[in-house]
């Protein structure tokens, strides 16, 4: 079958189980109440991330904190509310009285206010809340409209109503809030209050796996880039969506329209985008995708096209389950419309029949796009990672539409997740044994008089990570729900009630998680309230309920609009290859980490594929001093380490790829508190380099040493490194000299040319690798040469007035062994000269692979300036590369040259004989066997 993506973007059933896009349910309108009074009683449930809330203290700790817990340490003094005038400034302070705190991070007051859209109640966890009468809310506080009785403060919450008010004192009117603003009708103030909490979820959803909180203020986090961008995004998408006209679905559905999504993990970077239409016979889904890879550059390609009338789905395509009369019946998640008028179109899954009656009705609104920004309109889950490719000014040209699409279940429909095959997905586990799932719907309800106060004898469910649900029978049907508001600390939050039914024939246990707890909830993976229990195939599973009626919402593009985001996609809008020191910083942690990675990165990142592929390469870096280092990982899951081409000793070192895209290092495996965390944030593919985001962290307990930095590592292929031979002047054997003269300018000139620099990392000769450490001996370095591997340079770190010491060794023919000095020059030249004066010699490095050096050299010998038939001037002479590899000066042999025997005088009245060249075993040789090994008799 075709290898199917499930986002949830795909197709608008599948917003039956995830609910893309904003909006969210809505309940029917309420019946007119009593006159509300001009006081309130307030009951407030304050849950805020731990990391936040130390730092807004000053405080920093490096365990692991809870994504938010409660904040129960709260006084009467961190509290105030405030009224927002008609263009969203502090009008006045409201009085608040009566306060109390119950220990448990809830806390109730009574307000000068009935429930109000601009009444805002703020907090500073760190002191007295500080504002300006007469101007905007300040953003370093956590915040939320007084609009209910019962309200929940969040940091998700905190960053919605702050960036809507900014809009509202940016046009300075409510917009789309003015009639709630201006009558405060009960009911539409409750709506209003469930669309803000609607999109504080959605910001959630999408803003928080990017970014780290620990060690932040929340005046530090509202000034990330992504967090400005994604909170006004979605205020901006909120308020066009809501001003949107009714629209003739029938004729989207015949143009089409298409919708888009984007995610990247360790499979990679995808970008999506399907078209939906129907043609008053046939539903088309067109699914296109490009996929990342390499640097190829955005190209959408069609991967899946499914057509109502043909188009069959095995029982390996089922997602979820939705009852009918016949019992549970798979679901594809692709729709098909049974009907569409001007109004209205019906649609059913291609798993269900117009029988089932189990279909949905779907309206849409239109709104125009023209001239905002494209960013706005894709800050959903779905689609907010494509921002990266968009330049942030870009916007939408003229004819391009956006839709508001409002579906409607069209009976009640209970939707399970697909227990076939033993799945697991939705069943229900025991809190006192994780492991064990119930198997009936009696097990799980708790007989009155066994229902504690303590959490530890609590018989209930995790709904999620962090709330558990208690069923009671009591006679009143009570639903407990257990809020874990710090570590293995949980209490009673919630209240409600559940009921026993049969619907199909299945017996179900349903009940409505109110409000405030899906506010509160870590990865609350339904969009409705109302949820159910049920036996399927020996095990209690837990479903939601879509109740007739209710809406749900969902985004779309026309043609043009579509073609205008993906033409402004573009790889060229990622930030350039550069060496990003955001959040670079000492007392460091694990959330400043993500902030910094999310910030420097790109679309590239560590994948299941691309660690594969660096298995076995070699990854190095120089440091501004010069310092050679480099990595090797093993397909065993080891690492190498080597500092100047030679091995760090090690042990038990290993590597993991996480998933969230880090490669994890242990110099110990035994000691795994001490650890590094490699983020790759940008690839040069021309000059295999990668941008490198580094979080160390020591396990001595001393937070100022652990670090955030960042370097760049050049990818090299085992035996890939290759010296550079452009322009080297030769070498004649038989003569023993250069076959091409050269001049020193142009050694300098080619030298450069040949160096492989890359973004400011210079490969050149330092001390510290060619003697190691001063004053030390026996670290000292040789050269040893590959296309001579007799030849060896030996360097001292012994000095005599502005040179080091050493000797130039030959172990082959004659052999030779003669003292030079040496030095350093600034560029990290290596020059030698032999203290007989016989010869001088430039080395420069041109490239390293971390285990050996490429170089680049220029050698001068005397002889040839004294050769009558050379000629040579004293800045002439042989340009010549090679790769080289450094050992202990300790390992070059002592060697002995063969000295020539003398010659005899010639006879008397017999001339001297003409010499023949550079005597056999000298320097000169070249590596000629030596003429000298048998004495002549004497």
């Amino acid at each position: 079958m075709r290898s199917y993506l499930g986002y949830c973007f795909l197709t608008a059933f599948a917003l039956l189980l995830t609910a893309c896009g904003g909006g969210g349910g809505e309940t029917p309108n309420p019946v007119a109440a009593p006159a509300t009074p001009v006081t309130t009683d307030f009951r407030v449930s304050v849950d805020l991330p731990d990391q936040m809330t130390l730092a807004q203290q000053r405080s920093l700790s490096l365990l692991p904190q809870a994504y938010a817990n409660a904040v129960k340490d709260l006084t009467e003094q961190n509290f105030a509310a405030v009224w927002l005038d008609d263009k969203g400034k502090v009008l006045e302070s409201i009085e608040l009285t009566d306060w109390q705190t119950n220990g448990e991070g809830i806390y109730t007051f009574t307000g000068d206010t009935k429930p109000r859209v601009n009444a805002v109640l703020l907090i500073d966890p760190a002191g007295i809340p500080e504002f300006t009468l007469g101007e905007a809310l300040p953003e370093g506080l956590y915040m939320t409209p007084l609009a209910s009785e019962r309200l929940t403060v969040t940091l998700e919450t905190s960053m919605t109503y702050y960036a809507l008010t900014k809009r509202i004192v940016k046009d300075g009117n409510w917009g789309v809030f003015t009639e709630v603003f201006t009558d405060a009708p009960q009911g539409k103030v409750l709506f209003a209050l469930q669309d803000i909490n609607n999109m504080a979820l959605d910001i959630r959803d999408t803003l928080f796996p990017q970014i780290g909180l620990e060690g932040m203020t929340l005046k530090d986090l509202m000034q990330l880039s992504i967090v400005k961008s994604m909170t006004d995004g979605r205020i901006e998408r909120f308020y066009t969506e809501q001003d949107a006209a009714l629209a003739d679905i029938k004729a989207i559905l015949n143009d089409g329209y298409w919708q888009v999504a984007a995610g990247s993990s360790n499979n990679g970077t995808v970008l999506m985008s399907d078209r939906t239409s129907y043609n008053g016979s046939q539903t088309e889904v067109a699914e296109f995708r490009w996929k990342k890879s390499g640097n190829e550059d955005i190209n959408l390609s069609e991967f899946f096209t499914y057509l109502s009338g043909s188009t069959a789905f095995g029982t390996e395509d089922v997602t979820h389950q939705v009852l009918t009369s016949q019992g549970w019946t798979g679901l594809f998640s692709y729709l098909k419309v049974i009907l569409a008028t001007q109004r209205t179109a019906m649609l059913t899954d291609a798993g269900l029949t117009k029988d089932d009656k189990s279909g949905i009705s779907l309206e849409a609104n239109v709104y125009s796009l023209s001239g905002k920004r494209i960013h706005d309109f894709l800050s959903s889950r779905e689609n907010h990672f494509m921002t990266r490719y968009i330049k942030d000014t870009a916007t939408f040209d003229e004819n391009a539409s956006g839709f508001y699409f409002t579906w409607r279940p069209e009976k009640e429909t209970y939707l399970l997740c697909d227990t076939t095959n033993d799945k697991d997905t939705c069943r229900v586990y025991s809190t006192q044994l994780p492991d064990t799932a119930f198997t009936s719907l009696d097990d799980l309800i708790t007989a009155q008089a066994n229902a504690g106060p303590e959490f530890e004898s609590v018989n209930g469910f995790k709904l999620s990570d962090n709330v558990v649900v208690e069923i009671i029978d009591d006679g009143l049907f009570t639903v407990r729900y257990w809020s874990n508001i710090a570590v293995d600390e949980w209490v009673v939050q919630e209240q409600g009630v559940w009921s026993p039914v049969t619907i199909a024939g299945k017996q179900m246990i349903r009940f409505d998680v109110p409000d405030v707890i899906k506010q509160l909830s870590d990865n609350y993976r339904f969009n409705s309230l109302a949820l159910f229990l049920v036996v399927d195939r020996g095990f209690v599973n837990i479903g939601e309920t879509l109740l007739d009626g209710e809406q749900f919402h969902y985004s779309g593009f026309d043609n043009d609009a579509k073609d205008q985001i993906f033409a402004a996609a573009t790889r060229d809008n990622l930030p350039a290859f550069d060496n990003c020191i955001f959040g670079n910083t000492a007392l460091a942690n694990e959330d400043l980490f993500l902030n910094a990675v999310t910030e420097c990165g790109g679309d590239e990142h560590f994948t299941t594929q691309g660690v594969s592929d660096l298995v076995d390469k070699t990854l190095v870096q120089i440091a501004e001093d010069g310092e050679i280092t480099a990595q090797i990982l093993r397909s065993d899951n080891t690492w190498e380490f080597y500092r100047h081409t030679e091995p760090v000793s090690g042990s038990n070192r290993s590597w993991a790829l996480l998933d969230n895209s880090y490669l994890k290092m242990l110099e110990n495996a035994d000691t795994p508190n001490s650890f590094e965390y490699w983020a790759k944030t940008n690839y040069d593919y021309a000059l295999r380099v990668m941008a490198i985001k580094q979080y160390i962290h020591p396990d001595n307990g001393q937070p100022e040493e652990t670090v955030i930095t960042n370097f760049m590592a050049r990818e090299y292929q085992a035996d890939q490194l290759a010296a550079c031979s452009t322009n080297d002047s030769g070498w004649d054997q038989t003569t023993t000299t250069p076959m091409v003269k050269k001049t020193q300018e142009e050694y300098q000139t080619q030298a450069a040319s040949c160096k492989q620099a890359w973004y400011g990392r210079v490969p050149r000769f330092t001390e510290a690798l060619l003697v190691g450490q001063t004053g030390n001996l026996s670290d000292d370095k040789a050269l040893t040469f590959a296309s001579d591997t007799s030849r060896y340079l030996k360097l001292t770190d012994n000095f005599s007035g502005d040179y080091f010491l050493g000797s130039y060794v030959d172990s082959d023919g004659c052999g030779f062994n003669f003292d030079i000095r040496w030095k350093l020059e600034d560029d990290g030249t290596l020059y030698y000269e032999a203290i007989d004066g016989s010869m001088k010699e430039r080395i420069q490095l041109s490239d390293t692979d971390g285990l050996k050096l490429a170089i680049k050299a220029f050698n001068h010998q005397t002889r040839w300036e004294t050769d009558d038939t050379l000629l040579y001037g004293d800045n002439e002479g042989e340009i010549w590369s090679d790769i080289v590899t450094l050992i202990n000066a300790s390992e070059v042999p002592d060697v002995v040259p063969i000295e020539a025997p003398e010659t005899p005088p010639p006879a008397e009245g017999e001339p001297p004989a003409e010499p023949t060249g550079p005597p056999a075993g000298t320097i000169l040789n070249d590596g000629q066997t030596c003429a000298f090994t048998e004495q002549p008799a004497a």
